[in-house]
Formats: C-alpha cells, sequence, structure tokens
C-alpha cells in the first residue's frame, strides 16, 4: 500500500489526471445506477399503464398532430395562458399557506413568488419534491437545504391530498363512461369516507391531532387544489378544437386522474402517462386533436412558466421586507432558560409567563421583539395572559402580531385570561370579549391572619399544627423523589394532571419555582410551587399526599405569602377562581363557563381561596366572533383535561 501511494505521488500530471477521473467515475456509478433505476421503475410503469390500456389506445398520425395544433386560434392561446395565470396564483398560495403552518417566518410574498418558481421549474424538470427543494432553497437561503426540503415536501403532501378529494368527487359526480371498470369510483368512495373521518376528528378530537394542522387550512388545501387544477383542465379544454364535443365533467375528472399518473410517474411534466391515461379515459376524443392540444397546453402551462422561472431562478434570493412576518418562537427544551429569557420572564409583569417553561407554549415574536406567550391549539393560536411587557404598544403590538399570525396558519386568534385593559385593546377592534375567571390576590406586605374575615383560615391553620404539620422553604437541594410520589398520587385520585395552561409536574420544572414543603412526623406530606417575577409570585401546584392534615395547605400557602413579605414582592396570586358571571351573560356564556371548570377541575378550590380574603381581579377570554370565541374555549376545554406531557416543537 505503501509503495502505491508513492507511486502515485510521483506520476506525472496526466497521470493523475487520468486516474482522479478514474475514481470520480467509480464514485458517480452508484448514482448512476440509482438515477437509472428510478427511470427504469417509471418506464415500467408506463408500460403497465399501456398494457393496461393497450385496447384503448389509438395510434396518432404524427403529421396531423402538428396540423392540428397550427389551427389553434389567438384567443385560444390567450384563453390559455389566462387559465394558467389563475391556476399559478393558487399554486402561490400553497407556499403560503405551507410557510404559515411551518412558522418559518417568511413573508407572504416571498412565499408565493418562490412557490411559484419552485413548482413551475419541478413540474417540468420532474423528480418535484427535490428539484422544487432545490429552487426554494435557491430563493429562500435562509431555509437552509433541509428547511426548503420540509417545505417541499410538506407542500406535495398537502397538494396530493386536496388533489385526492377533488378527483374523487370529480369521478363520482362527472367520472368518463367505463371508468367503475377500473375501480375509480369504489376508490373514489373510500377517499372521501377517510377525508370525512378525518374532517369528523379534527373538528371533534382536536387534542389527538396537536400536530395535524387546523380544519380550515384543509379546507384552504381543497379549494387551492380546486383552483389550480380546475383552471389547468381549462387551459387544455380552450385549447381543444371546436368540433370535440365533450361533457366538461367528464373532461374534469379523466383530466385529474391523467395529472395524478403523471405525479407517480415522476417523468418531466408527467410526459408519457398523462397522454396514454387521458387518451384511455376519453376514447371518443380523436387521438390527433387532443394530443395536438396537450401539446399546446405543455408549452402554454409548462414551458413558459418554467421559463419564467428560470429567470428569477438566475436572478438569485428573493430580497427581505424591511418587517419581518410575526412568527413564534419556541424556547429550547427543558424548563432552563437563557440568560436573556430568564431576565425577560423576571421582569414580566405577570409571573405566571413561567409556564413558558413547560414546553406548551412558545414566544410570540414580531420583528425581533418577544411579545407574549402563544400556542396553536385545533383551530385557534392561542395567547395566554398579558405581554410581557406593560405598555399600551405592546397590548397592540400582540394583537395585531397574533391576528397576523393567526392568519397564516389557518387559525382563529384567541386571548386567554387577560387582564381588563388587553380585553378594552380587544374590544376596540371589535372583538367579542367574556369574563372568564376572577384571578386572588393580595398584597403580601399587608396580609394578616388576625383579620376578622379569615376566621376560616385561623381554623384549618390550628387543626394543621394540632395535627404536627410544619412547613419549611425548599432550597436547592430539593426531595424531588418523594415529591414526585406525593403528585403522582395526587394525580391518581384527581383523574391525573392537567395540561396547557396548567402547570404539571416535573422534577427539572419544580427546581425553577419557590417551594414550599409540609412534614409531619419527619415525612414530606404535601408542597406547593410559585411562579415568581420581580413583581408577583404566583401559585402553580397544590400537591398532598395520603398522610396530610386538614390545613396542611392552608399552611404552606401562609408561609409562602411570609415568605414573599420577606422579600418585598408587592403581589401574590393565588391563582385564578371560576367566574360567577353576570346577569347579562346568556346560556351559552354559562355553559362554556361550566365545562371549563370541570375540565380544569377547579370546582372546589373557591372555598380554599376565599379563605385567605382575596382580592378578586376579573380575567377575560376575547375572540374576533362569538362562533370563534365558542369554539376556542371548547378547544381549550378538551386540551387543559388532557394529561400527555407536550412534544417540544423544534
Amino acid at each position: 500500500m505503501y509503495e502505491g501511494a508513492g507511486n502515485h505521488e510521483n506520476a506525472t500530471p496526466g497521470a493523475r489526471t487520468g486516474t482522479t477521473a478514474a475514481l470520480r467515475a467509480e464514485a458517480a456509478r452508484p448514482r448512476l445506477r440509482a438515477a437509472l433505476g428510478r427511470q427504469l421503475l417509471t418506464l415500467a410503469g408506463l408500460g403497465g399503464l399501456f398494457w393496461l390500456f393497450r385496447d384503448r389506445l389509438p395510434a396518432p398520425d404524427a403529421g396531423q398532430v402538428l396540423a392540428t395544433i397550427r389551427q389553434v386560434e389567438a384567443h385560444q392561446w390567450l384563453l390559455a395562458a389566462l387559465a394558467t395565470a389563475g391556476s399559478f396564483w393558487a399554486v402561490g398560495r400553497y407556499d403560503q399557506l405551507l410557510h404559515g403552518l411551518l412558522g418559518t417566518g417568511v413573508s407572504p410574498r416571498r412565499a408565493r413568488r418562490s412557490g411559484r418558481a419552485a413548482i413551475a421549474i419541478a413540474q417540468l424538470a420532474g423528480f418535484g419534491v427535490l428539484s422544487g427543494a432545490l429552487v426554494r432553497w435557491r430563493l429562500l437561503p435562509e431555509l437552509g437545504p433541509l428547511g426548503a426540503l420540509r417545505l417541499s415536501l410538506a407542500v406535495a403532501l398537502s397538494f396530493l391530498a386536496g388533489w385526492a378529494v377533488i378527483c374523487a368527487l370529480a369521478v363520482i359526480l362527472g367520472g368518463p363512461e367505463g371508468i367503475s371498470a377500473l375501480g375509480a369510483r369504489q376508490a373514489a368512495v373510500a377517499v372521501l369516507l377517510a377525508a370525512g373521518g378525518a374532517a369528523l376528528a379534527l373538528l371533534l378530537r382536536p387534542g389527538r391531532l396537536r400536530n395535524a394542522p387546523p380544519l380550515r387550512a384543509w379546507l384552504a388545501v381543497i379549494l387551492l387544489a380546486l383552483v389550480d387544477t380546475g383552471l389547468a383542465a381549462v387551459a387544455l379544454h380552450v385549447l381543444l378544437p371546436p368540433e370535440v364535443e365533450l361533457s366538461a365533467g367528464a373532461f374534469l375528472a379523466a383530466f385529474l386522474l391523467a395529472l395524478g399518473a403523471g405525479l407517480v410517474g415522476g417523468t418531466p411534466g408527467g410526459i408519457g402517462p398523462f397522454e396514454v391515461t387521458l387518451l384511455a379515459l376519453l376514447p371518443t376524443v380523436p387521438a390527433e386533436p387532443l394530443l395536438a392540444s396537450v401539446l399546446g397546453f405543455r408549452l402554454i402551462y409548462y414551458l413558459l412558466p418554467a421559463t419564467l422561472g428560470l429567470g428569477l431562478l438566475v436572478h438569485g434570493p428573493l430580497a427581505r421586507e424591511r418587517r419581518p412576518p410575526a412568527r413564534l418562537a419556541a424556547p429550547p427544551g427543558g424548563p432552563y432558560l437563557s440568560p436573556r429569557l430568564e431576565s425577560l420572564l423576571w421582569a414580566a409583569p405577570r409571573a405566571e409567563a413561567n409556564l413558558l417553561r413547560q414546553g406548551e407554549f412558545s414566544l410570540l415574536n414580531e420583528n425581533g421583539r418577544d411579545l407574549a406567550l402563544a400556542a396553536p391549539l385545533a383551530g385557534a393560536l392561542v395567547m395566554l395572559g398579558d405581554p410581557l411587557r406593560d405598555a399600551p404598544q405592546a397590548r397592540r403590538a400582540c394583537l395585531f402580531a397574533l391576528r397576523e399570525l393567526a392568519s397564516a396558519g389557518q387559525r382563529s386568534p384567541l386571548l386567554y385570561k387577560c387582564g381588563a385593559r388587553m380585553a378594552c385593546e380587544a374590544r376596540r377592534l371589535g372583538w367579542r370579549v367574556l369574563a372568564i375567571a376572577q384571578e386572588a390576590w393580595l398584597n403580601p406586605g399587608s396580609f394578616d391572619c388576625a383579620s376578622p374575615r379569615r376566621r376560616q383560615l385561623r381554623r384549618f391553620l390550628r387543626k394543621a399544627a394540632r395535627a404536627g404539620v410544619t412547613v419549611t422553604e425548599g432550597g436547592r437541594q430539593l426531595p424531588l423523589e418523594e415529591m414526585e410520589a406525593i403528585s403522582r398520587h395526587w394525580a391518581a385520585r384527581h383523574g391525573g394532571e392537567r395540561g396547557f395552561s396548567m402547570g404539571r409536574f416535573e422534577r427539572d420544572y419544580a427546581s425553577c419555582q419557590r417551594v414550599f414543603l409540609a412534614w409531619r412526623d419527619g415525612r414530606l406530606v404535601a408542597f406547593a410551587t410559585f411562579h415568581e417575577s420581580r413583581r408577583e409570585w404566583t401559585l402553580d401546584l397544590m400537591r398532598q399526599g395520603p398522610g396530610a392534615a386538614d390545613g396542611t395547605m392552608h399552611m404552606l400557602i401562609v408561609r409562602a405569602i411570609r415568605s414573599a413579605a420577606e422579600r418585598r414582592c408587592p403581589r401574590l396570586s393565588l391563582a385564578a377562581l371560576p367566574h360567577p358571571g353576570t346577569a347579562r351573560d346568556g346560556r351559552l356564556a354559562a355553559w362554556l363557563r361550566t365545562l371549563l371548570l370541570r375540565r380544569a377541575g377547579g370546582g372546589g378550590l373557591r372555598r380554599f381561596k376565599i379563605a385567605f380574603a382575596p382580592r378578586l381581579e376579573p380575567l377575560y377570554v376575547a375572540a374576533p366572533g362569538a362562533g370563534t370565541l365558542a369554539l376556542g374555549l371548547i378547544a381549550l376545554a378538551l386540551r387543559i383535561g388532557k394529561t400527555r406531557a407536550p412534544s417540544r416543537r423544534p
């Protein structure tokens, strides 16, 4: 081996060049074999189509085909071009929709332009997902190669889903004669049943399909597929000679099936499978006029857009807008955050912003500024609480960013548990506002257990003291194993942990909170944890085990109040209570409050918290319309009742 290496170093330049070329050729052979394999697979599929439709395929005259295409008049070309432009209007919306759902941060205008170029070039070049990804990466370099590939795959799959539904409807309503023999009608019924089942699941069980796009997004995909493929069919139909008589329904069904065959075939422009399928499904149309129209269709629908797309591709990356669109910025996995985010949460007016550590929420970001906590939920985009900065400009910025981002993701914006000032800003925009809860809070510095209003509290404290309960504040070394055992016991008795806007016990998560521990006979029997910011502590978890005596949790809270007073914290929140409702509320509002209360498991908390004689401050939910508000609250109730821990979004 050493001698061979020495001979290689001493070889002449020509020999080295020849050796390098040989090595490159050797390395390229696997790629060449893979490419040939793909082409052979396509050719085999094409041969299968020929065999399947062998009795229906005519033998066209090439000279007559060319003569027919010369007879296409100017107005037919113009109508085909207009239909092509309309189809590519919808094509650009695929990318705009998927960019919004994936949260790429690309503006709608750049998304549409890059999507049209990518699809125009990919449908002419073949290998749609790969070639489309390369075009998108070139025009939107911030996506990176994997992001562009992910987006291209999402666009392709969403189009196929929309195409399947539209094609199934077309086959059932107006499919050409003889299509039943191929089993297409039975397959179409199966597709529609599957689509209907998926729609019902998204509507009735959104919590089980948390990572799936909302139903509104799927309806948008189907509508875009209808516009896209329908206008593409028009572009071909107007190029047919006037003497060709064919019903619109039969032609559309045949066109959609041929389009699907071309996509499955993977050939550039679907050449081969498209023509074979179209000729087989339209046996009454003479082959020469049909193939001549297909040739013109390829010129106007494939070649012209691809040429424009190549011009955009040569020009280079698309310029970014000065104002980037709103987006959701997910924190890194785990409850331990960066110093910047820790500072942001510490300065937040509401300590409940620390729910960011739980993984359900991301940061609503607009123009590089983190505005509030938000998370997608079924067909809504939910903003939790108030902005991270207490200022009128921050409240307005949150509303506009939430509305923009929700629209991009085909969701409805929803404010949940916001304060009165935020609710007033939403009402100025015409949103529907409903009081949904009451926050129980007090001033630790002025808290006095001897107050006449706290007689019940003193009674519970005496019970705990007689039972020998003592309370300590947790330090850096927490009894996490014992705390976890108590939490499991509590979850088993109460139907599991809650989710979304309610904390769940996790060891690392509890380590980031203020913790107070209740002991009896040297054994941990209960604990309580608090979110902490500079201006507020907020009660999060209350868990007690089988050995806890009456009044144990009251003693824990009183110890936390005294600790907050020692640190001069001006506000301690006992979290939210159910709102009792008002005389102006209708039955729907009352039912929604009851549903949310039952799912949150908060029915027994009012008596406990009222014993501390707190102040009650209303919290609101707001949405652009009454229907959106009702659906959002139902989705919230279903999600809060779930116990599954969330997966971190990338």
